[in-house]
């Protein structure tokens, strides 16, 4: 088939032509080299409309138009002829479309596999350093814990320095717990989650996150509710808000600006038969840099950043998605160049306030007020 001239074809109609020239050479073979020659063209032409990106649908209007031209061009050719020569021509252009269209899903598909298969390797390579380092990093935070316990005892009750020491220790026993998520991911364990108060577990994260954030990130919260319980572990809680807030210190650059976190109750649907909302939606929203389709639609994917180069692994969204997910939630992403970004979180609420002896198991510092 002369490829060449198919490829060039800047409409259908010409690619119509096209077919028809290969459709006359099968009615007008002389013997059954040049017959088979045509069938060969009719073969290559099928697996060229793939590389063209014919649609399905539009291949057999490509068939009812080649034959048209073929007629148009002789008027006077024999029905019998034409119905008997064009036959195995058709056939061949549709199988071998038909063939390279599998082909293609095919490679798609195993592109895809293979995409999946090297996430998958890399996500264990990751689970494997996380045991690595747990332990030895816990023997740190062991030794942070207790030599802050034992400056403790040394400061007076209401000083500015004991405070200072116990913000130290809530820290470590987050990263203990974080450290604790980490040998769970690496070792496929899931524990139970319990009841935990979010507004408490966001403000703690804002305290423990200010002194990490640029100076000119201002961060405001507020809660249109006087307690929100969820069941989760505590530190899926705190790992959701310290990453997309992280996310959005970056994404304010060092020109700096707002960075607005908000819980309220879902509004229940006006059709609703009773008013009481049964979900959170949290909102975490910036005035940056925003993003483009293209970066939206890849936000979530695992190693996917748009930081350049030893400044960020990819894992913080795709981390926030997966915990969501986990909790029975959704995340939803709006965001537009220029415009900042906007995650809104919905999780569903334990509406009713567990009781004081249902609630042992969460941290201390997660206690309802």
């Amino acid at each position: 088939m002369v490829e060449s001239e198919l490829v060039s074809a800047s409409s259908r109609h010409d690619i119509a032509r096209l077919y028809a020239d290969v459709l006359q050479r099968a009615v007008f073979a002389k013997d059954a080299i040049t017959l088979e020659m045509a069938l060969i063209e009719a073969s290559d032409l099928g697996r060229d409309l793939i590389a063209l990106e014919i649609p399905l649908e539009e291949v057999g209007e490509l068939h009812h138009e080649a034959l048209l031209h073929l007629a148009q061009a002789n008027p006077s050719l024999p029905l019998g002829q034409v119905a008997a020569r064009v036959t195995a021509p058709l056939m061949e252009a549709s199988m071998a479309y038909s063939l390279a269209f599998r082909e293609q899903l095919e490679h798609r598909a195993m592109t895809l596999v293979n995409a999946r298969l090297e996430q998958s390797r890399r996500l264990e390579a990751i689970g494997t350093l996380a045991a690595g380092i747990a332990h030895d990093f816990n023997n740190i935070l062991g030794a942070i814990l207790g030599f802050s316990e034992l400056l403790e005892d040394d400061l007076a009750p209401e000083s500015a320095g004991r405070r200072h020491v116990q913000y130290i220790q809530q820290a470590s026993f987050r990263a203990r717990d974080l450290i604790a998520r980490m040998l769970a991911f690496a070792r496929d364990l899931t524990d139970a989650p319990v009841p935990v108060e979010v507004i408490a577990l966001v403000d703690e994260t804002l305290t423990l996150l200010r002194a990490s954030l640029p100076v000119n990130a201002r961060v405001a919260f507020t809660a249109e509710l006087d307690a929100a319980w969820v069941l989760a572990e505590p530190s899926q809680i705190q790992q959701i808000v310290m990453n997309l807030c992280i996310n959005a210190a970056d994404a304010l650059g060092a020109s700096g600006g707002h960075i607005d976190i908000q819980l309220a109750p879902k509004p229940a649907p006006a059709d609703a038969a009773h008013a009481t909302p049964e979900w959170l939606r949290l909102t975490i929203s910036d005035d940056g840099e925003g993003m483009t389709p293209e970066v939206r639609e890849r936000v979530f994917d695992p190693f996917f950043t748009t930081k350049a180069p030893g400044k960020g692994s990819g894992l913080g969204l795709s981390v926030v998605h997966g915990l969501v997910s986990k909790l029975g939630g959704q995340i939803e992403l709006e965001s537009e160049p220029g415009h900042g970004s906007r995650f809104v979180i919905e999780l569903p609420r334990l509406v009713a306030e567990p009781e004081a002896e249902s609630g042992d198991g969460a941290d201390a510092d997660t206690a309802a007020p």
